[in-house]
C-alpha cells in the first residue's frame, strides 16, 4: 500500500508538471518583456513583464512599469521582446492608475494572444503566473487563487505563490490558459498580489469605446478624482468608534482598509512616556517613483510625565514632534510647497459617568493647529493635507493629533476634517 500511494505521488507530481510544461509551451509566444529605455544612454534603465490580449497586437502589463515614459516621455521610451528575442518599439495606448494597468501596442502584432476569462477562480484552485523575473527569461510560477484579499481600498487577488521583480504586468492564467490576473506586488514568503481581470476587461472596453484615441492626462486626471471621492465617501459614511488614549479618546480604524497599530515607548533615560496609535491606509496610488497618492494616514501620541518640570516636559515633547512630515512621496516636480495655517483650537471634554456636573464642567483643552495644503502641479483641482494638532496647556501631559490625506480635493479634504476633529474629545 505504501508503495502504491508514492508511485501516485509521483504519477500526479509528473503530470502536473507535463500540465506546467505544456501551459508553458501553449501561451509562451503570447509573453514579452517591457524595456524602459533612457534615451540618452540607450541603456535599460527598468524591466517588467507584458502579454498580448488581442489579434490585432494590443499588449496588458502594469502602469508603474511604463510610469516613467509617462510622466518623462522626452527621456524614456517603451521597447519589448519577445521570448524568441524579436525587439521592437511600443506605443502606450491607455491607463488605469487606480488598479495599475497599462495597454499598449506592438510595432508587428504576435501570432497568438490570450483570452481573459469571464469566470472567477474557486479558493483554492491552481492557477499559473508567467513573467520575467530578474531579467532571468520568462518564467512559470504555479500557486493557489485564495480570492480578494481583505483590508485594501483597491481590489486585489491574493495569489499564494512567489511573484518576483520583473514579473510586473505578467498574466496568471487558470488551467485553460485564460487570463485571470495580472501580476502586480508581493509581500514574500509566498504571499503576492493579482490585479482581478476584469479591471483589465473594463479599460480595455474603454479603450474600445474612445475609438483608439485616449487623453492620457484627462484619464488619469478622471480617475485620481473618482478615487478620492470614493474613499471619502465610504470613510464619511461609516461610523467613528473612538478608544481611549491617555485622557482622551481618539478615532480608531474607521473602516476595514484603514488598519490600526500601537506603540509604547518608556525609557529610564527619558522621563516622558509617549504612547503611539497610528491609522494608514494599506496602499496608495503609484504614479511615478517618487510620487504616489491616495493615502490615507491619521496618528496620535499620548505624552504624560511625573514629577517634571512643565518647561522640561515641553522641550522633550517639542523635540519629538519637531521631524513631523507627510506620509506621502512628492518631489518639487509634482507639488508646490506647503502653504500653513496655524491657529489656537478648543478640543472639549467629556463628562464622567457618576460626577457631579458641576464638577465635569471643566474649560476644554487648548491646542496649536497647524493645517497644511499643497496643490498638484498636473492636476490643480488635487491636493496634499497635513494636519497637526499639538495640547499645550496642561503641565506633564499632551495629546498630539495628526492626519495626511494625499490626492484629495479641497470639499473632501475640509468634510474629513471637520469630522476628525469633532471626534477628538477629552475626559
Amino acid at each position: 500500500m505504501r508503495l502504491l500511494i508514492l508511485l501516485l505521488c509521483c504519477f500526479s507530481g509528473f503530470a502536473a508538471a507535463q500540465s506546467y510544461e505544456q501551459l508553458y509551451s501553449d501561451y509562451r509566444d503570447t509573453l514579452y518583456q517591457i524595456r524602459l529605455i533612457e534615451k540618452t544612454s540607450n541603456s535599460k534603465a527598468a524591466i517588467g513583464s507584458a502579454f498580448q490580449i488581442s489579434a490585432d497586437g494590443l499588449l496588458a502589463t502594469n502602469y508603474h512599469v511604463v510610469a516613467e515614459a509617462v510622466s518623462d516621455p522626452d527621456k524614456y521610451l517603451l521597447e519589448f521582446v519577445s521570448v524568441d528575442g524579436d525587439k521592437g518599439n511600443l506605443k502606450l495606448l491607455d491607463i488605469d492608475v487606480i488598479n495599475d494597468l497599462a495597454i499598449l501596442r506592438l510595432e508587428r502584432p504576435g501570432k497568438s494572444h490570450l483570452q481573459l476569462a469571464s469566470d472567477t477562480p474557486k479558493r483554492g484552485e491552481t492557477i499559473v503566473s508567467l513573467g520575467n523575473p530578474l531579467d532571468l527569461g520568462m518564467t512559470l510560477i504555479p500557486g493557489t487563487y485564495n480570492g480578494i484579499a481583505t483590508g485594501s481600498f483597491y481590489d486585489r487577488i491574493h495569489f499564494a505563490g512567489s511573484i518576483n521583480p520583473g514579473m510586473s504586468g505578467g498574466p496568471a492564467i487558470n488551467t485553460r490558459g485564460q487570463v485571470v490576473g495580472i501580476n502586480v506586488a508581493t509581500a514574500g514568503n509566498q504571499v503576492s498580489f493579482l490585479v482581478p481581470v476584469e479591471k483589465l476587461s473594463r479599460l480595455l472596453s474603454h479603450y474600445r469605446r474612445e475609438a483608439n484615441s485616449v487623453d492620457l492626462h484627462a484619464v488619469t486626471s478622471q480617475q485620481l478624482k473618482a478615487n478620492q471621492q470614493r474613499i471619502i465617501e465610504a470613510i464619511l459614511g461609516a461610523e467613528w468608534k473612538k478608544r481611549a488614549l491617555g485622557e482622551a479618546k481618539v478615532v480608531g480604524e474607521i473602516i476595514p482598509a484603514i488598519q490600526c497599530w500601537g506603540n509604547t515607548e518608556e525609557d529610564e533615560d527619558n522621563p516622558v512616556k509617549r504612547i503611539d496609535k497610528g491609522c494608514t491606509g494599506q496602499d496608495v496610488v503609484f504614479l511615478a517613483d517618487d510620487f504616489n497618492t491616495g493615502r490615507v494616514e491619521y496618528e496620535f501620541f499620548w505624552f504624560e510625565a511625573e514629577d517634571l518640570l512643565p518647561a522640561r516636559f515641553y522641550s522633550e515633547y517639542e523635540r519629538q514632534m519637531s521631524t513631523f512630515f507627510p506620509g506621502n512621496d512628492a518631489g518639487e516636480e509634482d507639488v508646490t510647497n506647503f502653504k500653513c495655517k496655524q491657529s489656537f483650537t478648543a478640543q472639549p471634554r467629556n463628562g464622567r459617568p457618576g460626577v457631579p456636573k458641576a464638577e465635569n464642567n471643566k474649560p476644554p483643552v487648548i491646542a496649536r493647529t497647524s493645517y497644511c495644503v499643497r496643490r498638484y502641479k498636473d492636476f490643480p483641482d488635487l491636493y496634499d493635507i497635513f494636519y497637526l494638532s499639538l495640547s499645550v496647556d496642561r503641565e506633564n501631559n499632551a495629546l498630539v493629533s495628526h492626519f495626511t490625506l494625499s490626492g484629495f480635493t479641497q470639499e473632501s479634504a475640509e468634510a474629513f476634517t471637520e469630522k476628525f476633529t469633532s471626534e477628538i474629545q477629552w475626559h
